[in-house]
């Protein structure tokens, strides 16, 4: 696999982002209304808080997903405090292991991420969930 390029999470640190055959690799759209309100119509269409949908709204800085895919969001590790102080954490970290299971669970190896508006190879989206995981996590 060559690489495209890669998400930046620090000075001189990123995730490279593989590339894959959209001939030959089967696809995985992620679910992220995951967890006790995915199929619960009030919560789709009120204003309750979603501690997924926060994370990726405040990290969207760069640019908008919707023109630029994964680039539009910072990940930096420092960037990444400030946004988690808003957030209910541990809310949060389930919400992206349920995430990282569905990629698990399936043997796809391309990943549809519509919220970041990008397709990964599985092994790079694998290491940016357990990044952000890892980033999150020390602030429970």
């Amino acid at each position: 696999m060559a690489a495209l390029h890669t998400i930046s999470i620090g000075p001189e640190k990123g995730i490279t982002l593989l590339e894959f055959s959209y001939d030959t690799d089967s696809i995985l759209e992620i679910n992220e209304r995951l967890g006790p309100f995915s199929s619960d119509i009030t919560f789709k269409y009120s204003h309750v808080r979603d501690s997924l949908s926060e994370f990726w709204n405040k990290t969207e800085k760069a640019c908008m997903a919707d023109c630029c895919g994964i680039s539009a969001f910072v990940l930096w590790p420092e960037e990444i405090v400030e946004v988690v102080k808003f957030i209910d954490i541990e809310t949060l970290v389930r919400q992206l292991e349920r995430v990282k299971e569905q990629v698990l669970g399936s043997d796809a190896q391309i990943i549809t991420y519509r919220r970041l508006n990008y397709n990964f190879a599985r092994r790079s989206f694998l290491e940016l969930m357990d990044y952000l995981l890892t980033e999150i996590k020390q602030w429970i």
